[in-house]
């Protein structure tokens, strides 16, 4: 059960040096070759949801970047 008020974004490195985005509506993350990918992707699918959180984490897994996201 998930504690957090909107479902969550996730971008975060994995072990092999790519990215992962894990979305709520997948049962498995994403994979992306490159960080700039995964942001385009985990913002393409923020704007079409009505709101969500959406957390990129960095190599060291690390919160970069966190904002409330909903459509345009």
């Amino acid at each position: 059960m998930s504690t957090a008020p909107y479902p969550l974004i996730r971008v975060e490195p994995d072990r092999h040096g790519d990215w992962e985005v894990d979305l709520p509506d997948e049962v498995s993350p994403i994979h992306c070759r490159t960080l700039s990918e995964a942001r385009d992707l985990a913002y393409r699918h923020a704007a079409r949801r009505e709101l969500c959180e959406l957390v990129i984490r960095d190599a060291y897994h690390r919160v970069a970047h966190r904002e409330l996201r909903g459509p345009r």
